[in-house]
């Protein structure tokens, strides 16, 4: 057994520095490590001795465990489901299914399980290079991109990340380059044979698509109307709430709105609110829902469509969604001569802008009624000069 320290200038130290050597050498194991201080030197030596003294030469000469490695970062399904979590409280439901979709089909595969820490430019770019290729529309894309820069910007506020790698597929996704989908909607013989069969087919449904039919709103908006929102007297509805999927929330605008409803639907809805009544009466409840289910509660979607599948094959018309009686109320609202403006109200878009990118080429004589307006001014004031006021120069 034997424990040397070797400070500078005694026989054995290899010079040229001024640190201290304890070198062990036990039973054929050596061990040497190098000290700045002589007091740190002399210390371990006599921790050295000790152990060798009992009997533990392996806590010297047994290397130590290497330093766990630290537990990796949070990955990028943590960082999307925080950015659900937080920033996905306000998304409406139709948005939050559209982002999970996204996420599962896009960006999960590719990401998922990695590292947040680890996802680097060139890694973005690469990915946003293969979901450009697949011939995605630009509405799509904007969607896609919008989702990636919402976990990364979530991750960087929630200190996960320095800074977004997401920001280097920033600018303009370009034009688009294929056809854009136009809406669908019903003709008015179309409408009127639908609207026939289901009131003698499917009489419990008859109102409900009467009623998307002529007023323009929307599905979800339609399941949350309750009977005090409408003002049969007054022809009115009032759009406070959406339901989608049995969750009740504010319309899709964020605004509540009055909608028209024409005189034939105002009929048919008091004959409807009379048999909900007697219904609720049977269960003893009290009616809420303008359109319930069999139940009183709210009404499942599905049964609506199904519904709807069932009176376009009995009238001999093509398939269309639910949605596609709103587009034909703009269409057909639209090409009988209603100003943009009032259908873009009455539907609920945000902007006017929103219903002339949609439906605008329904309405082709807007500006022809402008011209023919300014041709009547013109020829007025050809037949008369003194029109404006002006005087003449003496």
């Amino acid at each position: 057994m034997g424990v040397k320290l070797q400070k500078p200038g005694d026989p054995g130290h290899p010079g040229g520095n001024r640190r201290t050597y304890v070198r062990v050498n036990h039973q054929g194991h050596r061990k040497t490590r190098m000290f700045n201080s002589s007091k740190a030197a002399q210390a371990y030596a006599e921790t050295v001795e000790y152990h060798l003294k009992h009997g533990e030469p392996e806590r010297i000469f047994t290397a130590p465990e290497p330093p766990a490695a630290p537990p990796p970062g949070p990955t990028f399904a943590e960082a999307s489901d925080r950015w659900l979590a937080v920033d996905g409280a306000t998304f409406k439901g139709g948005t939050r299914d559209t982002y999970e979709n996204i996420l599962a089909l896009y960006l999960s595969p590719v990401f998922g399980s990695r590292p947040i820490t680890d996802i680097t430019r060139p890694d973005v770019e690469s990915w946003w290079a293969t979901v450009r290729a697949k011939g995605l529309s630009r509405e799509r894309l904007t969607n896609i991109r919008s989702v990636a820069r919402g976990v990364f910007r979530r991750a960087v506020a929630s200190g996960m990340i320095p800074t977004s790698p997401v920001d280097v597929i920033g600018g303009r996704l370009g034009r688009e380059d294929h056809e854009v989908r136009q809406a669908e909607w019903l003709t008015e013989p179309d409408l009127t044979k639908v609207l026939a069969v289901a009131k003698e087919r499917e009489p419990r449904f008859h109102p409900l698509l009467l009623t998307l039919a002529s007023t323009g709103i929307r599905l979800g908006e339609l399941l949350g109307l309750q009977v005090g929102d409408a003002d049969l007297d007054r022809g009115k509805l009032s759009i406070r709430r959406a339901v989608r999927k049995f969750l009740v929330s504010s319309p899709k605008s964020g605004k509540p709105r009055t909608v028209d409803v024409p005189p034939v639907t105002v009929a048919v809805l008091r004959d409807w609110m009379d048999t909900i009544r007697a219904e609720a009466a049977v269960r003893g409840q009290e009616g809420l829902w303008l359109f319930p289910s069999l139940t009183g509660h709210l009404l499942d979607a599905t049964y609506v469509r199904a519904a709807l599948r069932r009176v376009l094959l009995a009238a001999g018309i093509r398939q269309i969604r639910l949605h596609d009686f709103r587009h034909t109320f703009v269409s057909l609202a639209l090409q009988r001569g209603v100003p943009l403006l009032i259908v873009s109200r009455q539907i609920g878009h945000s902007s006017v802008a929103i219903t002339d990118r949609v439906y605008g080429h329904l309405a082709p004589d807007a500006t022809k009624q402008a011209a023919d307006a300014w041709e009547a001014i013109l020829t007025e004031h050809s037949r008369n000069p003194r029109a404006t006021g002006a005087t003449e120069p003496t």
